[in-house]
């Protein structure tokens, strides 16, 4: 049904519509900005905290889906999954406001984000199957936590790594949550349509 994706659509580009003045306005005032250098490529000081629009504005997508009984014919399994993608967001989220407001050291924020991704793993944010060149389809097992882990924490540092660019790491965050729910709803998969955070995660902040 696209009744639910058409609906976390519209909430989450109202809110981050309104909420990004609101973000830039308050990091210029209080000085959380990225300075240009020789490294950078914009000539003036950029607010350092647009993921909060985000992240803001997903979390309210999801919440009004979940209150209207988007996830209602979901099973406990699923609905589980998906907390998990949230708390996950959140905490990926909040480590990413924190080495901008306090500039962490890359060893405690790689340890803050495996913390995480394993946290995340528990609440059933798994990679279970890998296909491997010659033996197809293998079941993972316990090796599992590690290979999910390594992508989470991986795909998060990746974009982080390409956000030197206005607007690249969002704008590459975004052509992969279009690309996904295109394939999620070709699939059928409606506990990983629009309102599914796990498309935006790995942008923020």
């Amino acid at each position: 049904m696209l009744l639910y994706p058409l609906i976390a659509f519209l909430v989450a580009t109202t809110i981050v519509l309104w909420s990004t003045p609101v973000v830039k306005t308050i990091g210029l005032k209080s000085g959380h900005v990225d300075h240009p250098n020789e490294r950078k490529v914009h000539r003036q000081p950029i607010v350092r905290l647009g993921g909060v629009s985000i992240f803001v504005s997903t979390l309210a997508a999801l919440l009004t889906v979940w209150f209207l009984g988007g996830f209602a014919d979901l099973s406990p399994e699923i609905q589980r999954e998906i907390l998990g993608i949230a708390l996950g967001s959140s905490g990926f989220f909040l480590i990413g406001l924190a080495d901008d407001l306090f500039s962490l050291s890359p060893f405690s924020r790689l340890v803050m984000q495996m913390v995480v991704a394993i946290a995340a793993w528990h609440l059933g944010v798994s990679i279970e199957f890998l296909t491997i060149p010659f033996y197809g389809l293998q079941t993972l097992g316990w090796f599992s936590l590690p290979i999910t882990v390594l992508w989470l924490v991986g795909m998060a540092n990746a974009i982080n790594w390409i956000d030197g660019l206005d607007g690249l790491a969002a704008g590459v965050s975004g052509i992969a949550a279009v690309v996904m729910l295109i394939v999620t709803l070709f699939m059928g998969q409606p506990q990983h349509q629009a309102h599914d955070p796990r498309n935006f995660w790995f942008g923020l902040p």
